[in-house]
C-alpha cells in the first residue's frame, strides 16, 4: 500500500502537486486513492496513451472526478460522450474553431487588449488576474459566440463560484449542482432564446448563429436543428472552459516569467520568442492537469488490473513534467524543444480551442511585454483558485516597471 496521499480536493496538496506527482511517478505509477476510490496515471506514456483510448477510458460518466457518478451523462455536452457521437457532436462546433475563423479574432483580441489595459497606465501595482487575464478570455469568448458587450464579468464570477470546489468534496459530489444540462445557472445563457431568434433573423460571424441554423447530425444518418437546451450547453461549454483555463494560464505567465528574470529579459527584446515560451509554460503548469475517465473493461497497468466500472484520472500535468519524456522536466526552459505536451488533452478530446487560446496568450503576454519593462509578484498575496477542472492563480498582484 502506497503511502502516498494524493486527494484532488485537499488545497494544500493541490498547491503542491508537483512533489506529489513526482512520486507517483516514480514510486506508484498506478496509484489508488482508497478514500474517494479512484486510480491515477501520472508518466507520460501512460497519461497519453489514455488520453488516445477511448473505448478502455470512456468520457460518457463526465471527466471530473467531482461529477463522476454512478450513471453515463445525460445532458448533451460533448465532451461528456466517446466517438462516434462525440465526433458527430463536435463537428458543428467546430466550424467557429477554423484556422480562418480564429486568425479573424487577432485585431478583436488586440483592441480588448488595449482596453483593459490602457486604464492601467499609471499604475506601479494592480492585481493582474483581476484586471486582466479573468476579464481578457471572457471577453473575447463572448465575442467568439455572438454576445453583446459588458458581460464578462458576470460569466467570470458565475464561472469561478459555479466550478469551486469545496474541501468536502468527494467523487460525484458537484454532480447535483449541475442541471440536466450541464449548465450552470447563469444570467448571460438566459439570453440564448432572444439571441437564436436575432441570429436566424440576422445570421453573423459567430458561433451562435452556427449553432440556431444549422443541423445537427445523427448516428443514423440523419439530421434535426438543435434543441434550446443543446445550444444553451455549447454555449455554457464554450464559455466557461475558455474563460477558466486561459485566465489560469495568463497568470502562469506572468508568475513564471518573474520567477525568471533572465527569460523574461529575452522575450522582452525579442518578441518572436513568445510562441515557444507559451508552450513551455503550456507545458510547466498545466492550466487544466487532471482529466477523469470510467474504465469499462478489466485493463492490467504496472502489474495491477484496474477493474471495470473504475474512476481513473489521467494526470497529464504530472505527464508534462515526466523526465522520462522531457529532459530535467522540472526547469523552466523557454527554448526547451518540445515535441508536444498534453495540456490540451490528445485524440478525439483534443482541446477544440487550444488555437484560440494560444492566440490570445500570444497577444496578452506581448502587450504585457510591450507595456512593462519589468514586474515582479507579491508572493505574499498570492491566492489560489481551486475548481473542479483548472490549477492556478486567483489573484496576482504585480509591481510594474512601465516601458519606456
Amino acid at each position: 500500500m502506497s503511502s502516498i496521499d494524493y486527494n484532488p480536493f485537499d488545497y494544500d496538496i493541490d498547491i503542491r502537486a508537483h512533489g506529489v506527482w513526482r512520486r507517483m511517478r516514480d514510486e506508484a505509477p498506478l496509484y489508488h486513492n482508497d478514500e474517494h476510490n479512484f486510480w491515477a496515471l501520472t508518466r507520460y506514456d501512460d497519461v497519453l496513451a489514455g488520453l488516445l483510448d477511448t473505448e478502455t477510458y470512456s468520457s460518457r460518466y463526465a471527466t471530473s472526478l467531482d461529477l463522476m457518478g454512478d450513471e453515463e451523462w445525460t445532458g448533451p455536452l460533448f465532451i461528456f460522450r466517446d466517438p462516434p457521437e462525440q465526433t458527430l457532436l463536435r463537428k458543428l462546433v467546430s466550424r467557429a474553431f477554423t484556422p480562418k475563423a480564429i486568425n479573424g479574432l487577432e485585431s478583436r483580441i488586440e483592441s480588448i487588449c488595449d482596453n483593459l489595459l490602457d486604464p492601467l497606465e499609471g499604475l506601479t501595482v494592480f492585481d493582474f488576474v483581476d484586471r486582466f487575464s479573468a476579464l481578457m478570455p471572457p471577453t473575447v469568448i463572448l465575442a467568439l459566440l455572438g454576445f453583446p458587450e459588458g458581460l464578462e464579468q458576470d460569466l467570470r464570477q458565475s464561472m469561478d463560484k459555479g466550478l469551486h470546489i469545496e474541501g468536502t468534496a468527494t467523487a460525484g459530489s458537484s454532480r447535483e449542482l449541475v442541471d440536466q444540462t450541464g449548465n450552470l445557472s447563469h444570467e448571460v445563457y438566459a439570453l440564448v432564446p432572444e439571441l437564436c431568434e436575432q441570429k436566424r433573423k440576422e445570421p453573423a460571424d459567430d458561433l451562435l448563429t452556427i449553432l440556431a441554423t444549422h443541423e445537427r447530425e445523427l448516428l443514423d444518418g440523419s439530421s434535426r436543428p438543435l434543441t434550446l437546451e443543446e445550444i444553451t450547453s455549447y454555449v455554457a461549454l464554450i464559455g466557461g472552459a475558455g474563460a477558466e483555463t486561459v485566465a489560469r494560464f495568463l497568470a502562469w505567465a506572468v508568475v513564471l516569467l518573474a520567477e525568471h528574470p533572465d527569460q523574461h529579459a529575452e522575450l522582452r527584446d525579442d518578441l518572436s520568442l513568445v510562441p515557444d515560451a507559451l508552450e513551455e509554460i503550456l507545458r510547466y503548469e498545466a492550466p487544466s492537469p487532471v482529466q477523469g475517465r470510467r474504465v469499462m473493461q478489466d485493463v492490467e497497468l504496472h502489474g495491477q488490473v484496474v477493474p471495470a466500472g473504475a474512476n481513473l484520472l489521467l494526470v497529464n500535468g504530472s505527464g508534462n513534467r515526466d523526465e522520462r519524456h522531457f529532459p530535467d522536466a522540472d526547469r523552466f526552459d523557454i527554448h526547451r524543444n518540445i515535441d508536444r505536451h498534453l495540456s490540451f488533452g490528445y485524440g478525439a478530446h483534443f482541446c477544440i480551442g487550444a488555437a484560440l487560446a494560444r492566440l490570445e496568450g500570444r497577444i496578452g503576454l506581448e502587450q504585457m511585454l510591450r507595456r512593462y519593462r519589468d514586474w515582479e509578484v507579491d508572493d505574499d498575496h498570492l491566492e489560489w483558485i481551486h475548481t473542479s477542472t483548472v490549477r492556478g492563480y486567483k489573484s496576482v498582484p504585480l509591481s510594474v516597471d512601465p516601458a519606456a
